[in-house]
């Protein structure tokens, strides 16, 4: 009865206590609590009922107060040319198709929105999750330079992600594959998703440049040719959880995505956020 009334009530939320996530290096798990004083945050998933906002670059990015995301950073390097020119062609077709003229979405962006909006859901939900499908499993395969997977990267993208937990974002679970991270996120109060994002691959980027200007230049990242070295890629992937399914669903995923990507032991982190398990259990494959 209790968890009908959960799956009911899209605006259930946790009070934080402490700043506590659990970390399993190499198949193993170990807790980290910071025992810092911290304002009281909360936890809410996505209701349908209230305003939501939308915006569209390459990808498309649905924002709503008090909601939490999945999302996925990946470096710069990580898709070949290649596989990025088959996922522009397979989204020009597709635009096409639905009468969405590419052209505008630099010079009117706004009507472009709104047309991308009033296809039917069901029709943009399918399209977005074949984008995502071809993302991740090309993310999987491990392209690229794959900084990541060394150990002092790995720590500050952790770190970065975690310094503000409890003040502009709660941080839930997280993994740091060897070209690619995935998190739950949930931004608090009036601070946005790609203004936290944007600070954390700032100053992640830095930190890693700095490491990595102490080590091999073989180690160093390749990729698309930009003004200014780019470790990042600069849009970030994002999805809005809408029930409690999908927050279970992307627990799991998280949780079993280095497994799943054959990654050897040594070349990723995993961190478990307790506070989630009030809501979704988590499963180990």
């Amino acid at each position: 009865m209790e968890d009908k009334q959960r799956r009911k009530n899209p605006t259930q939320r946790v009070r934080l206590q402490t700043r506590s996530l659990r970390e399993r290096v190499n198949g193993g798990e170990k807790t980290m609590t910071d025992t810092r004083s911290e304002p009281s945050g909360t936890f809410q998933l996505f209701n349908p009922n209230n305003p939501s906002r939308f915006y569209i670059r390459n990808l498309p990015h649905w924002r709503q107060r008090g909601a939490t995301y999945f999302v996925t950073l990946r470096q710069d390097d990580s898709i070949p040319a290649k596989v990025l020119a088959e996922c522009l062609d397979i989204r020009q077709r597709w635009c096409r198709a639905h009468k969405l003229d590419l052209n505008i979405k630099e010079s009117d962006s706004d009507r472009f929105n709104l047309i991308y909006s009033q296809i039917p859901e069901g029709v943009r939900r399918a399209f977005e999750r074949q984008q995502a499908r071809m993302l991740h499993e090309e993310l999987d395969r491990c392209h690229g330079s794959c900084v990541l997977r060394h150990g002092p990267p790995r720590k500050i993208v952790l770190d970065s992600l975690a310094h503000f937990h409890g003040e502009r974002l709660c941080l839930g679970d997280a993994v740091v594959m060897p070209n690619h991270v995935h998190a739950l996120v949930t931004p608090i109060g009036d601070f946005e998703l790609e203004d936290i994002l944007g600070s954390i691959k700032k100053w992640s980027s830095r930190l890693i440049g700095e490491w990595l200007g102490e080590q091999s230049p073989e180690l160093h990242p390749g990729g698309p040719d930009h003004n200014k070295p780019r470790f990042w890629q600069q849009e970030s992937y994002d999805r809005i959880v809408r029930d409690l399914e999908e927050l279970t669903m992307f627990r799991n995923y998280i949780a079993n995505n280095p497994g799943a990507a054959k990654i050897h032991e040594g070349s990723y982190q995993y961190i478990a956020a307790p506070w989630l398990d009030a809501f979704a259990q988590r499963t180990h494959l």
